[in-house]
């Protein structure tokens, strides 16, 4: 099997840190093009700065927008374009993740940020670079789900629900955009330690998770680039519309 992503550029949202930064890392230490994109240039330039230090990795892009807004989307897809003339992989990972809130308890103003963080921004990454894709030959769209949007807890609505409408577009791009060549996989990882995850997530639940796992820890960003990269590849060419669930079997 050849997993090979050497010069393929790929578009990276929500980069600066946590498993963004983590996948626009090990992608570029394999031989990527990486555009770092962040609503802050200066966040996404020091990711650009670490890639810059990594031997044999390909100069990358520091990319300002706030992909939840459309011409924002636009102008960073035109940034793409102008500096590398192709897109082959859009990674839409970008999003916010809200404490527990119980739907009797939920304000709009907190649904309506979950979903523009997570949905809009991954709606309006797909339309407006699919088209870069399209005019190359085809790429690969990698929608970041959770296991929250294939069965969430108590609490859960507002982001279990913007995953399980994640899982829903990265299936019907599919439906849609595979006669050109497009490609598209929703992840969906299970608990994992970002600096997001911690702000909300408590020390006593992290490790409650973490003693039903195998390994006795959950996620790491690290834990999902290599699996990345192979979907970027064009190893992963049969692979499409699907979500993959990535975390382990839980000790009963």
């Amino acid at each position: 099997m050849n997993i090979d992503i050497v010069g393929k550029v790929v578009v990276i949202t929500g980069a600066a840190q946590g498993i963004g930064r983590a996948m626009a890392l090990g992608l570029a230490a394999d031989g990527a093009r990486v555009a770092v994109v962040a609503r802050d240039r200066k966040r996404a330039q020091l990711v650009v700065d670490e890639i810059g230090e990594l031997p044999k990795a390909a100069p990358a892009l520091a990319v300002e927008a706030d992909v939840s807004d459309e011409p924002a989307v636009l102008a960073a897809a035109a940034e793409v374009d102008a500096h590398w003339g192709r897109v082959d992989a859009l990674i839409n990972n970008a999003g916010w993740m809200p404490g527990s809130r119980p739907i009797l308890e939920l304000d709009v103003e907190v649904l309506d940020r979950v979903l523009r963080s997570n949905l809009v921004s991954s709606f309006l990454t797909t339309k407006h670079f699919a088209p870069l894709m399209i005019r190359g030959g085809g790429g690969r769209i990698i929608y970041l789900s959770s296991a929250a949007g294939v069965q969430s807890n108590k609490g859960g609505a507002p982001y279990g629900g913007s995953k399980a409408a994640i899982n829903i577009l990265a299936n019907v791009a599919h439906q849609e955009l595979s006669d050109d060549g497009i490609r598209t996989v929703a992840v969906a990882p299970g608990l994992t330690e970002t600096p997001g995850m911690r702000e909300i997530v408590s020390d006593a639940y992290i490790e409650s998770v973490a003693s039903r796992y195998p390994s006795g820890r959950v996620g790491q960003p690290d834990d999902l680039v290599n699996l990345t990269t192979f979907l970027c590849s064009d190893a992963a060419n049969h692979l499409s519309g699907s979500v993959i669930m990535v975390r382990p079997p839980v000790n009963r």
